[in-house]
């Protein structure tokens, strides 16, 4: 921790030798506390003896595997937290050199939102103090720059690194659309890269995505944030000479960002397998009357499932301007789920097992749509998401409902875990683009009356 400090205190001090923007600038956007809490939204690490183990111990030798390879190798470049990787690396994907001197618009909206979305993941981190895998296998980091008795004392979920790396991809793709693919693939990449070193677990990398999702929710409805990331837009368009009414309107390609679906030749598969058969337990309970419930995708469904959430009824009557802001955001996350749905055929559950759902009737219909992505885990996670941030005041409940939602799918036997996982982070980038739509943008400010009300 003294050695992070000091980092800090050179950084700023050297920002301030360069003559970039003032020191003050560079304060957090949001107290840790201000922001989503992960030991709320997000289920706790999968225990070792757990079936929910199995994909973190796969991925685990699948990292192993890659070490001696050019990926290997820079998953090891990776290892470093500063940012100086990750300008370089954001840098080549955006062909253009990021520095505090050079480019202190976009330096700066890195830098606080790296450091703040980093430090959201504190308290879930402090709270399991899990084991990371180099430790628990007996191990060696493989990280050149990691520091292996620090990384021993300091938890592996969520990962840090992940979060540092994936929460400012997400801000660039949303400043440089242009290049949001690119820009996504590489932060991708460098959550990925804790699992190859053996310094994180899947699930810690994952966990941090989703973290860092909830986090731009949050830094959306600070004023710094978006006044930064303007002028990092404006400097970038500057720089690549892009007129300044010229407008992106696709989203991001999934298949360019996030691996292909899990088939039946990969280990990965047992996983997912395993994952199943442990939802399939819940099936009798309570848990599983839910999921039959969240079956319902529909806007009504939807707006029911969330009102609880931000303690009011959401409807076209009471609430119409949320429930138009929820209508057209419903649609693109389905929209773009159908996109990649229809790139990536992969079996259901149910279809590849020869098993029972919890929804004989819609079986047959649903047999020969894709299971990847879960077009469901997309709308509930991506509308958690624009709801908290339209009711940050309530955004642990919000958020905790739109990842259950999602697991109700795996549940009720209609997606793998792996199906959903990519359906929820899909959202995540598509909801950041969102902000690049000018109707997205009308119908939030419109549906912030209804919650002042």
């Amino acid at each position: 921790m003294r050695n992070r400090v000091k980092f800090l205190l050179v950084l700023v001090l050297l920002v301030s030798f360069f003559g970039g923007v003032k020191a003050q600038d560079y304060t957090l956007y949001y107290t840790i506390d201000e922001m989503p809490d992960a030991c709320i939204f997000l289920p706790p690490p999968p225990a070792f003896e757990s079936l929910a183990y199995v994909d973190d111990f796969e991925q685990w030798q699948w990292g192993k595997s890659m070490r001696a390879t050019e990926r290997g190798k820079m998953a090891s470049r990776d290892s470093e937290y500063s940012m100086g990787c990750v300008t370089e690396i954001f840098g080549k994907a955006m062909d253009m050199e990021i520095t505090p001197e050079g480019t202190p618009a976009i330096w700066r909206l890195m830098y606080r939102v790296g450091e703040t979305a980093h430090h959201s993941v504190v308290k879930a981190k402090n709270k399991y103090m899990r084991t990371r895998p180099f430790a628990k296998m007996n191990e060696h980091v493989a990280g050149e720059y990691d520091d292996e008795e620090g990384l021993r004392g300091n938890g592996s979920y969520p990962s840090g690194h992940t979060a540092f790396g994936w929460s400012i991809a997400l801000a660039l793709a949303e400043m440089a659309p242009e290049q949001q693919d690119a820009i996504l693939r590489r932060g991708y990449q460098y959550g990925e890269s804790r699992v190859i070193v053996g310094a994180h677990w899947q699930s810690d990398v994952e966990a941090a995505r989703l973290a860092m999702a909830a986090s731009m929710a949050r830094l959306h409805t600070n004023k710094d944030f978006l006044d930064d990331l303007a002028a990092a837009r404006t400097e970038y368009r500057e720089i690549k000479g892009i007129d300044k009414k010229s407008r992106v309107t696709g989203y991001p390609d999934g298949r360019n960002i996030m691996d292909a679906p899990v088939d039946t030749a990969s280990r990965r598969y047992y996983a997912d397998v395993a994952q199943y058969w442990l939802a399939k337990t819940e099936r009798d309970t309570e848990r599983g009357l839910q999921a039959m419930t969240d079956a319902d995708d529909s806007e009504t469904a939807l707006m029911s499932c969330f009102a609880p959430c931000i303690e009011m009824n959401i409807s076209k009557k009471e609430t119409p301007h949320i429930a138009a802001l929820m209508s057209y955001s419903r649609a693109v996350f389905m929209s773009e789920a159908a996109r990649m749905k229809d790139a990536d055929f992969r079996k259901r559950p149910y279809v590849q097992l020869g098993e029972p759902t919890l929804l004989p009737d819609d079986e047959e219909s649903n047999a020969v749509t894709s299971s990847y992505p879960s077009t469901a885990a997309a709308a509930g996670w991506g509308l958690a998401l624009v709801l908290s941030e339209l009711a940050p005041e309530h955004q642990d409940m919000i958020l905790r409902r739109g990842y259950e939602y999602g697991r109700s799918r795996v549940i009720a036997g209609y997606h793998f875990a792996s199906d959903v996982l990519a359906g929820r982070i899909m959202a995540s980038y598509v909801f950041t683009q969102l902000h690049n739509d000018p109707e997205f943008v009308r119908l939030m400010e419109k549906a912030r009356k209804d919650v002042k009300r």
